[in-house]
């Protein structure tokens, strides 16, 4: 713990691959400035020992640490890596025998000790240390006079290759496997601190939403305690304030099924679906007065989650009805379908009252309005975009406030 609070001081790391790679590279230099240290030592009493070398291994390692603890993590990795290569080409180059002290073998954590700092993100800085490692080796190892299968120079090549490709493949497999972990991990969390994120809006303004009919209606039933004759007139009243919390409950409970339920995909006659949802909303105002357009091929048909498309379709004609302006010449409602390359194109299309400009940026935000002359929980074009996305669908839309509004539901079929 004290070691890795000197190497990140106050650094907060944002990824665990981040923190990963600083920590083991820390304790790679950390292993080669005690491997330094104990041979310049050693070789202090060997007459034939190269002490000088081995300091300047030691210094480098160790000033590596110090950029570790800077915050160039990757020049201090980088430069530790040469400098191990470096000297163990040296050493491997310059002993009578090198079997026998067996100076090449530091080749193998300079380069498998690279692909694990590096990690899958930046691998081929990894496979190119890898590669420089074993061509130094070759060049201090290698004699062609000595490549046959009759020497111990022949097995010494081939098996440190076949012991460096297995540590490779081992090193890649299992940084792979941490990496695709990680990216689960991370989008759990993110999904986690979505849903975080929307159950405080929820509380918040269930809270707000779930009790303020309530609090209306014990009032309109006060009134009504204090003025029977006029009873029904409060009936009326509570009679609205209770539709408004069926709706709230209504969107709260397709909400939370979409979440919940899987996908179920079946072949879906689309005209019949629209009317059906057209003819259940339009008496919420007089249809009289509205013309509803529906240009949608008899034939049409796709493969899609019905529930899921009506819940969509309804929230979305739901709005276009309930924002109609009904001071206009002529209301107008038009839904059109159609195919495009593999997808089938929903445009339900409105001359309304239209969405502002500065509203238009979080009109899919959970419990947003925006509009509050019109009743309404927030939550009817979250719970169609949320629905969308279930299907791999897409909602755009555009809108002039004052002309009306266009949606356009996207879904692959």
């Amino acid at each position: 713990m004290g070691f890795q609070k000197f190497v990140l001081g106050d650094r907060v790391l944002e990824t665990e691959s981040e923190k990963r790679k600083v920590i083991l590279g820390a304790y790679l230099i950390l292993i080669y400035v005690g491997i330094d240290l104990f041979f310049f030592l050693v070789n202090l009493f060997n007459d034939e020992g190269k002490p000088i070398s081995l300091f300047i291994g030691f210094v480098v390692s160790t000033l590596c640490l110090f950029l570790m603890r800077w915050g160039k993590v990757d020049a201090a990795i980088i430069i530790h890596l040469i400098r191990g290569n470096v000297l163990a080409y040296y050493f491997s180059a310059i002993d009578f025998d090198p079997l026998q002290t067996g100076s090449y073998f530091y080749f193998i954590p300079c380069s498998l000790g690279a692909l694990a700092v590096f990690g899958y993100r930046q691998r081929w800085m990894g496979i190119g240390f890898t590669m420089l490692s074993f061509t130094l080796f070759m060049i201090a190892i290698f004699k062609p006079s000595n490549f046959s299968p009759n020497e111990a120079h022949f097995y010494l090549i081939i098996s440190f290759l076949i012991v460096l490709v297995i540590g490779i493949l081992i090193i890649i497999f299992f940084d792979r496997m941490v990496t695709n972990s990680e990216k689960n991990i991370l989008q759990k969390n993110m999904e986690l601190t979505k849903v975080n994120q929307e159950l405080d809006r929820f509380v918040y303004s269930a809270s707000h939403d779930l009790r303020a009919p309530l609090s209306s209606m014990a009032g309109l039933i006060h009134l009504a305690q204090r003025d029977p004759q006029d009873a029904q007139t409060y009936l009326s009243l509570m009679d609205k304030r209770v539709k408004v919390m069926d709706h709230y409950i209504k969107d709260i409970v397709e909400y939370s099924r979409n979440s919940r339920v899987e996908v179920s995909i079946t072949r879906v006659h689309l005209k019949s679906v629209v009317e059906e949802v057209v003819n259940t909303l339009k008496y919420s105002i007089d249809p009289n007065k509205i013309v509803i357009e529906i240009a949608i091929d008899e034939t049409l048909k796709i493969k899609t989650d019905e529930l899921r498309l009506r819940v969509i379709l309804n929230n979305l004609i739901s709005n276009a009805f309930k924002y109609m302006a009904m001071f206009k010449a002529q209301p107008r409602l038009t839904i059109r379908a159609f195919m495009q390359n593999d997808r089938c194109l929903i445009v339900i299309e409105d001359n309304g009252i239209g969405i502002r400009t500065e509203h238009q940026v979080k009109i899919f935000d959970m419990f947003y309005r925006a509009n509050d002359s019109v009743p309404g929980s927030g939550l009817g074009l979250y719970i169609a975009k949320e629905t969308a996305d279930k299907l791999n669908g897409k909602i755009s839309f555009q809108s002039v406030f004052g002309e009306g509004s266009t949606f356009t539901i996207s879904l692959p079929v």
